[in-house]
């Protein structure tokens, strides 16, 4: 059986299979065997019709689709066996000719990953550094937690509480959405309704019905909103001011926490959260950072389907696995105003992006040699048990969810999630080693000229014998560059 093969980009195969005519002959005489015994032919018992009556019965086009449905799997796998195809999705067959008979395939592939000399990316890190403002702010929360409404008689303010009626229409948008006895906190970064609604309140008395209109980002998420006008009618029933209680010991001890009897021992405490968060908070940007640089330094060729697939997972984890059940996904998206198409559209980017990332941390992974042991993974199971049961000492209790939890599907879970931890671990410290590089930025204006000094025992490894630039360069040049904000274009000298 002749096969040609082809590699295209986006990691498909297109793939061309000729049938030999006795095997396609003995198609034909299946598929008449099939046909007439379907099909009443006068003069003839079911299945015994000569082969020339049953295609003038039925026409040749329709016994050659059948032929060519009976044939296609077999030719298919034995033309990925002969061409050692590692397919990973379904193909696309289409029909090339009759005669002789030809059929195309195009085969999905597994992806092709090359993350280059991974183990000369350098990101510097960024100092994480608490400011008094930060540790205040955080005190004013702790407050506001205890805080007390008092209704005021005045305009509404920033941080007001408001109780009102409101009716909404949008542009193009059919009836207006109307809900009474609304009851909100005025937070000057929140979002009530649509965006800018809160601004509009600022001001208002009580009473109304107040009235005002104003256009929409043209960003908006909701594309069928976007640059639309929105229209309000507000009636303000009520207001309420937000009086936070005396910061001094008596609220310090009112808290009950241990440890802190004092004013200055809980503004210790919330210094100390605020250092552990700023940190948390900078360490999970420095290994987005690290794990961007290693896309962008690597290059991928992989397949439409696992976009999709990603796809289908991200659909099935918002809607609450509503995607098993066509009439429960159709509920969903109802409920939340969207068709399925714009909601695969909106989550295709992030898909690509969790694929992308999948795919280099995978190649990563196993150049590394990075696996889970045991211990690992058991360890991560005794964890769910405690969690689950509370921490009790019931024996029995925990045997029986020990038995509910450690399953295949469980430590397949957990393996896949410790190996994604460790393998970012594993770039995360590649990535923050010392360099004997430095960099310096000049501001020319219009552009600005990234200066990179190294010794010469290093020049070799930062260029390359044969003149190209290596990751080491070009980790450089991509994290300067994008911490400026700009485009980077590449000049040694």
């Amino acid at each position: 059986m002749p096969v040609t093969a082809e590699r295209l980009p986006r990691s498909l195969v297109a793939m061309e299979i000729e049938v030999e005519q006795e095997r396609l002959d003995g198609a034909l005489e299946k598929a008449v065997q099939k046909v007439s015994q379907q099909v009443r032919i006068p003069g003839f018992r079911p299945g015994k019709a000569p082969r020339h009556i049953v295609e003038n019965m039925v026409g040749r086009p329709a016994l050659l689709q059948e032929a060519i449905e009976d044939l296609l799997p077999g030719l298919y796998s034995e033309a990925i066996e002969e061409q050692e195809i590692d397919a990973i999705g379904d193909p696309e067959i289409d029909l090339k000719s009759t005669e002789p008979l030809i059929v195309t395939a195009m085969v999905p592939v597994r992806p092709t990953v090359d993350i280059g000399d991974y183990r000369s990316l350098r990101v510097p890190r960024d100092e994480a550094t608490v400011t008094a403002e930060d540790t205040e702010e955080a005190m004013v929360d702790v407050r506001r937690r205890y805080a007390t409404l008092e209704p005021v008689d005045r305009v509404v303010e920033w941080d007001d509480t408001v109780r009102v009626d409101v009716s909404v229409s949008v542009e193009g948008q059919g009836e207006p959405h109307v809900e009474e006895g609304a009851e909100f906190r005025v937070a000057q970064d929140g979002v009530i309704s649509l965006p800018g609604f809160l601004d509009h309140l600022i001001g208002l008395e009580r009473g109304g019905p107040h009235e005002f209109e104003f256009d929409l980002p043209d960003d908006y998420d909701a594309q069928e909103l976007a640059g639309k006008t929105a229209s309000y009618t507000v009636t303000l029933h009520e207001v309420k001011q937000e009086v936070l209680p005396d910061l001094d010991d008596d609220f310090a001890r009112s808290l009950d926490e241990e440890g802190i009897e004092t004013l200055e021992q809980l503004r210790e405490r919330v210094a100390e959260n605020v250092r552990i968060r700023v940190e948390a908070e900078a360490e999970a940007a420095y290994r987005d950072e690290v794990l961007d640089l290693l896309l962008a330094t690597s290059e991928l060729d992989y397949p439409e389907v696992l976009v999709e697939r990603e796809i289908d997972r991200l659909v099935d984890e918002q809607s609450n696995h509503a995607f098993h059940e066509r009439e429960t996904f159709d509920q969903w998206l109802e409920a939340i105003g969207s068709t399925e198409d714009e909601v695969r559209d909106a989550l295709r980017e992030q898909a690509d992006l969790v694929l992308r990332r999948g795919l280099v941390m995978a190649e990563l992974a196993e150049q590394e040699s990075i696996e889970p042991s045991e211990q690992d993974i058991a360890g991560e199971v005794d964890v769910l048990v405690e969690q689950m049961t509370g921490g009790t000492t019931d024996l029995e209790e925990r045997a029986e969810l020990r038995g509910l939890l450690d399953t295949d599907e469980t430590r397949g879970q957990i393996t896949s999630r410790l190996l994604m931890t460790q393998t970012l671990e594993r770039l995360v410290e590649i990535a923050s080693q010392p360099d004997d590089v430095v960099v310096e930025e000049e501001d020319r204006g219009d552009h600005i000229v990234i200066h990179v000094q190294c010794h010469d025992d290093d020049k070799g490894r930062i260029i390359g014998r044969d003149g190209r630039v290596a990751n080491a360069m070009r980790s450089l040049l991509y994290v300067a560059s994008t911490r400026a904000g700009v485009r980077a274009s590449l000049n040694i000298e």
